[in-house]
């Protein structure tokens, strides 16, 4: 499904990939190769693919190999862009904690009167209003819990119910989600996605993280729908992008590039949107041009 990006890194060495999910017991190896022909939309009731949810929205998982990569950042951006003359088709998830999303978009909790868990009651698009907030920029938005210890309530048959909703009413459906392998709330989202979007930054400590996170998405199944983003390129005192884009040893393929612009974190402090308060901004050009690539790919 990404063969229509080209990655910004060479030809790179790539892990081998292992696997994670499989329901062949048969010892017979020539049959076992006629069945892995087969695509397999669900193992055990567990969705594993996007077309195990029907519906033609697309689903976008946004995560990073450990939290502060910017991954809340793209993911409201991206949102409010792809709402940008079609408001109320896209909605944001907060699969991130108790506030990330929340604290973006505006809508502090003693604003915000609605969080994931009112999903537990919605059983159809006619009940999904209540359980959502209208973002200004035309974004809908699942706000995540109030409370810390409310966060293993959203267990992933939640996330796949609340998607199964979703993608019948809207053209977009983002997930902020934190590190996949450290809830089980990303590695469901990822299972379904469109595309995963993975965000990383040139510092040491992210980029000793990539290789692990990516290969735990390849195990998967997502390898091919896995979208690696270096953020915050340029930033002072980081890895220059040239030595990454071009260094075989990190292991990792690099689709596209979002710049540093110190105007991300002067509006998130305001609770505001980069993207739509300064289009022309370096970071909402560019996040802009990701998006064109995103609107291209076709369910594989």
């Amino acid at each position: 499904m990404l063969s229509k990006l080209k990655p910004f890194s060479k030809k790179q060495e790539t892990p081998q990939e292992l696997i994670l999910w499989s329901s062949l017991e048969n010892d017979d190896d020539t049959q076992n190769e006629d069945i892995q022909e087969e695509k397999y939309t669900e193992l055990y009731g567990i969705p594993i693919s996007p077309e195990a949810i029907e519906g033609e929205g697309m689903i976008w998982t946004v995560q990073s190999p450990e939290g502060g990569n910017g991954a809340t950042a793209v993911a409201t951006n991206l949102a409010a862009l792809l709402a940008r003359g079609n408001p109320e088709k896209v909605v944001i998830v907060d699969l991130d904690g108790i506030g990330a999303v929340r604290s973006r978009m505006g809508l502090p909790i003693e604003q915000c009167v609605v969080n994931i868990l009112d999903w537990e009651d919605v059983r159809g698009t006619k009940d999904m209003q209540r359980a959502m907030v209208a973002h200004s920029s035309g974004v809908m938005v699942v706000p995540g819990v109030v409370h810390y210890d409310h966060v293993s309530l959203v267990t992933p048959s939640l996330i796949f119910n609340i998607l199964r909703i979703l993608k019948g009413r809207f053209e977009h459906i983002v997930l902020d989600c934190s590190p996949v392998g450290m809830q089980s709330l990303t590695w469901a989202a990822a299972l379904v996605s469109d595309a995963v979007l993975t965000i990383l930054t040139p510092n040491r400590s992210c980029l000793d993280l990539a290789k692990d996170n990516i290969s735990f998405l390849n195990r998967l199944g997502c390898k091919d729908r896995t979208i690696v983003i270096l953020n915050q390129t340029g930033i002072p005192g980081g890895i220059r992008a040239s030595d990454l884009l071009n260094n075989s040893k990190l292991g990792v393929e690099i689709h596209h590039i979002l710049p540093y612009s110190i105007r991300v974190a002067e509006h998130n402090n305001k609770r505001e949107l980069v993207s739509i308060v300064r289009p022309k901004d370096d970071f909402s050009v560019a996040l802009s041009q990701l998006l064109k690539l995103l609107t291209m790919l076709e369910r594989g």
